[in-house]
């Protein structure tokens, strides 16, 4: 892999995004996004909270002295947030806060089910969780305070195994930048990345995950298990008499046929199953909350629920969080863009569906 050049923009083409970085190489956009930073009741209060993921983060790759300690974090029990070192990250800050999900209204030049969670990370100065590499795409929103970032596309993969810190063991920078506020730094899947507090810091992370083949196809089984009950049994017609246990080209041959023809679907039922599968993925789930029955006679304006994930396809489907629904396309690409619903709909088919979401806790007034 080549060494990388960090690009820096000025302002954002979406278009341009996609053609030339998406998936391939970091990006630096000056100034993009300038979110309000919350502030540390609110961070304090989020690292209380049973439903989202708390980390609290203590050390430097400089002196190899990590601490990792898992949350939910008692307010009485958290150390002052600006100490040197230290990083308190916070997943999920989208789903319990208004203006923490309103960032991903910039991001909805991609799909709706792409989009995992907004994590916000509070750190002191030299706050970092060292230098390590992600499976996915992440943007990195500068919300306040400035943090150092450096890269590098080849590394050695092995973590240091003396902390349950993900961290690289050996890791050297290629290139490196300043993230002051409203700057964002997209780094695409495998580039590893090690960002350092210059100074009191706050940095949301927009993370992006899509299942892997491997999850793909855990859950195509289960989807076959369940809807085709006749699928054939690995019982190959010709055997070795001599040597009838050996795993041998005959047997191997009808093995990849029989998963081949497995997998066989037709497009109706791949396109119920993904949607169903990319809106399930990674769904969130809070603990208990309020058990009363919904209102049904709640008017617009209605939003989807936190965390919903949603995908739509021409054949009159909409997919929420793993349901598939019945519904004109263009009213169901408009309620994926949107995510929302300002009046009732004028056809029969997509009033009854505002209804049911209604009834399944889906839509909900803002």
């Amino acid at each position: 892999m080549k060494t990388i050049q960090l690009v820096e923009w000025n302002g954002f083409d979406a278009r341009r995004f996609l053609d030339e970085h998406w998936q391939h190489t970091p990006l630096l956009i000056r100034g993009w996004l300038k979110p309000a930073a919350l502030g540390i009741d609110q961070i304090v209060a989020a690292a209380g909270d049973d439903d989202l993921g708390s980390r609290l983060v203590v050390g430097s790759f400089e002196n190899l002295d990590w601490t990792l300690e898992y949350g939910p974090f008692p307010e009485d029990d958290l150390p002052s947030l600006d100490r040197p070192y230290q990083s308190l990250l916070v997943q999920d800050m989208d789903k319990k806060y208004s203006q923490v999900a309103e960032l991903l209204d910039a991001f909805s030049f991609l799909p709706n089910w792409l989009l995992d969670d907004v994590m916000v990370s509070q750190a002191g100065p030299g706050g970092s969780v060292g230098p390590h590499v992600d499976a996915y795409d992440v943007f990195l929103v500068q919300a306040a305070g400035a943090r150092r970032w450096e890269l590098a596309s080849s590394f050695q993969p092995d973590l240091n195994e003396d902390f349950e810190l993900a961290v690289l063991r050996n890791f050297k920078a290629e290139a490196s930048c300043v993230a002051e506020p409203g700057d964002v730094l997209y780094v695409p899947p495998g580039v590893a990345h090690h960002g350092i507090a210059q100074q009191n810091s706050q940095t949301w992370s927009v993370g992006l995950r899509a299942p892997s083949s491997a999850e793909l196809l855990s859950e195509l089984a289960a989807f076959l298990g369940e809807h085709e009950a006749r699928l054939p049994r690995l019982n190959p017609l010709k055997y070795d008499t001599e040597r009838a246990e050996r795993i041998d080209q005959t047997l191997l041959q009808h093995a990849r046929r029989l998963l081949a023809q497995a997998v066989q679907l037709d497009d109706e039922a791949l396109v119920s199953w993904l949607g169903q599968t990319l809106t399930a993925y990674r769904q969130w789930s809070p603990g208990s909350g309020d058990d009363s029955a919904p209102e049904m006679d709640i008017d617009p304006p209605l939003v989807f629920a936190p965390g919903t994930r949603l995908a739509w396809s021409d054949s009159g489907l909409l997919f929420v969080n793993g349901q598939q629904w019945a519904c004109p396309p263009e009213f169901a690409q408009a309620l994926c863009r949107s995510c929302r619903i300002e009046e009732w709909p004028e056809d029969e088919e997509a009033r009854k569906l505002v209804e049911n979401l209604i009834e399944q806790d889906e839509l909900i007034r803002p």
